[in-house]
């Protein structure tokens, strides 16, 4: 079965999404930095990772679940960003700058993967 290439590049895309997630979690896991909450940020990580992963597959398969899983990967994604400035506590100094980048990265990478759901949505159908 031939696949589109918007379908072929979107599951590269959330293929090294999940690979982001995994390194981000095993970063985390493994720096310790002190003043950084990284059991929280090696959480985060991980399911991200999970979600992108799962996302990739279902896309790459053409998978009636993919639209779905594309959705909650992105809620994963705004609640990893969100998670971030959390993680860093009082390291993070004026915290305003850092949850709005949070917040507007979280946001935009939910809005992203919500218009990709609609895009899967007609593909699989």
């Amino acid at each position: 079965m031939r696949r589109p290439f918007g379908i072929q590049l979107l599951a590269a895309l959330l293929t090294f999404y999940a690979m982001s997630g995994v390194l981000l979690a095993l970063t985390a896991a493994t720096a310790r930095a002190p003043g950084l909450r990284w059991p929280l940020v090696t959480a985060a990580g991980a399911l991200f990772a999970l979600s992108a992963g799962a996302s990739a597959l279902a896309v790459w398969r053409l998978e009636r679940r993919a639209p779905v899983l594309l959705r909650a990967c992105g809620v994963v994604g705004l609640g990893a960003c969100l998670v971030m400035p959390l993680a860093l506590g009082g390291a993070a100094g004026d915290a305003r700058p850092v949850w709005r980048a949070a917040v507007t990265g979280g946001v935009l990478f939910l809005l992203f993967l919500l218009l990709v759901a609609r895009y899967v949505r007609r593909q699989v159908t």
